[in-house]
């Protein structure tokens, strides 16, 4: 006994699916629901209870670099895959077919939980996923571990924020890094650091700050180095202190005190003196060095005392006048006998006691020795800085390792696949060397596909079935 008759409509043309009506006598569906389409025909078991086709729960397209290392699942064989369905789709299996045994709980959506053979657990979320622990949570992990976010990542910790890591620590920052520290700031490093800024470095500090190196301590600079104090400079150093400057070196001030047990100042022309500077010194020598009576030393002004010819002359004069001397000095005692005082005779040096400071002897020593002029060059041709900014490995084009993305949209302009460095390289040929591009990118067909389309017309196929992907993520990476 029947009391309707069903009726559907496939594609765009009404047709009459079932005419023999729903019966009433119990052995079937009484909303007509039942047994769904893919069942007409066969048995109503369900498929994957049968191993016709396999449930899997959505993973998405994949992540470049990012393997889910998931083998595929073996179908199921009957009678070991207990399959519960309901009918908008969900699933839950329970499957023992030896070798592919595993639990699964499948959204109509795809999203669900699945443990698999080998003991894995897959959970898949096709929207938001929330947890939440009201006491505390431990993660143990035995293997390696990787998190890919492809949005933002915002990570709150009201306490503590402790971080330990048994080997190498990398952050890989392709855009700004800014960290903010309320109190102290502490870092301790075992071995060596290495800071390089390939921009501008600034460094400001409120209050005081402190130096200690128990080493060698070097600083380079290739362009200006100015050091402006406020208030008072003071160096000390144990052993030697050297200044060399090429060009020109001026040192200026209202006092200035320069005292050594040996000091030497020397110079091929220039002027040392004041108007009040006075110069004591048990030689004194010309232009042309120790040779007496042509040292070539002259003098400006008057001088007090007595010359070497004035002592002797002085002598004669004593002699003539020896008589009158002594008799004026018997009538009037206490007064001068007549002439100079006695003076030595000893004042002239004819052997200097340092090298001569002529023209030849300064001129070796600003060119030869410990206390010559220091020739300074640094990074001349810029090849440091270019090897720093990468440059060289990317003819100049980028100042960092680019990414895939901007290789692609920089080998979209002709012209930049020619671009050499200065070792005359071609762009495209570096980052074939450095096996960033393959040596067939501008293969039109895919390295070794094994096939290629026909160029003629074919049937046309309508449809299409997303590989591994839903129809909302049809655009992201496939791996």
């Amino acid at each position: 006994m029947t009391t309707t008759t069903k009726k559907v409509s496939i594609g765009d043309n009404p047709a009459v699916e079932n005419t023999e009506g729903v019966p009433i006598d119990g052995f079937q569906d009484p909303t007509g629901e039942y047994p769904k389409r893919e069942y007409h025909y066969g048995s109503s078991i369900n498929k994957s209870a049968r191993g016709l086709k396999v449930e899997n729960l959505y993973l998405g397209g994949g992540t470049e670099g990012v393997s889910l290392n998931l083998e595929d699942q073996e179908p199921s064989r009957f009678p070991f895959n207990q399959v519960k369905e309901t009918s908008s789709g969900h699933i839950i299996s329970y499957d023992d077919t030896p070798g592919g045994e595993r639990v699964l709980i499948k959204h109509r959506t795809g999203a669900g939980v699945e443990v698999r053979a080998d003991g894995s657990v897959v959970i898949s979320s096709l929207n938001n996923k929330v947890e939440v622990t009201g006491g505390d949570q431990t993660v143990i992990v035995e293997g390696n571990g990787k998190l890919v976010y492809n949005g933002n990542l915002n990570l709150e910790v009201t306490g503590d924020y402790n971080v330990n890591v048994g080997g190498d620590y990398n952050v890989n920052t392709n855009g700004n890094q800014n960290t903010k520290v309320r109190k102290n700031n502490i870092t301790e490093v075992g071995l060596n650091t290495n800071y390089l800024t390939k921009g501008t470095h600034v460094q400001k500090t409120v209050e005081h700050e402190s130096r200690i190196v128990l080493g060698n301590e070097n600083h380079i600079v290739k362009g200006y180095w100015r050091n402006q104090i406020g208030a008072e400079i003071e160096m000390f150093t144990g052993n030697r202190f050297q200044v060399s400057a090429e060009e020109e070196f001026a040192i200026t001030a209202l006092q200035g005190n320069i005292s050594a047990t040996e000091l030497s100042v020397i110079g091929m022309k220039g002027v040392i003196g004041g108007e009040a500077v006075e110069f004591t010194s048990p030689v004194y020598m010309g232009p042309m060095g120790a040779t007496p009576f042509t040292s070539g030393a002259s003098f400006y002004g008057s001088f007090h005392g007595q010359a070497l010819e004035a002592i002797k002359s002085n002598y004669a004069y004593k002699a003539e006048n020896a008589k009158t001397s002594e008799k004026a000095s018997k009538e009037s005692p206490g007064q001068p006998s007549g002439g100079a005082p006695e003076v030595p005779t000893n004042m002239e040096s004819l052997t200097p006691v340092k090298p001569v400071p002529i023209c030849d002897a300064v001129s070796g020593i600003l060119s030869d020795g410990h206390l010559s002029i220091r020739a300074v060059s640094i990074d001349p041709l810029d090849a440091l800085r270019n090897s720093l900014l990468l440059r060289d490995d990317y003819a100049g084009l980028f100042e960092k390792d680019p990414t895939i993305d901007e290789i692609r949209s920089t080998l979209r302009d002709i012209a930049n696949r020619t671009i050499t460095n200065e070792e005359g390289n071609k762009f495209v040929d570096i980052l074939i060397q450095n096996e960033v591009i393959s040596a067939q990118w501008e293969a039109p067909l895919p390295f070794k596909i094994g096939r290629v389309a026909k160029g003629t017309a074919t049937t046309p196929t309508f449809g299409y079935t997303a590989l591994g992907n839903s129809i909302d993520h049809r655009g992201k990476i496939f791996k």
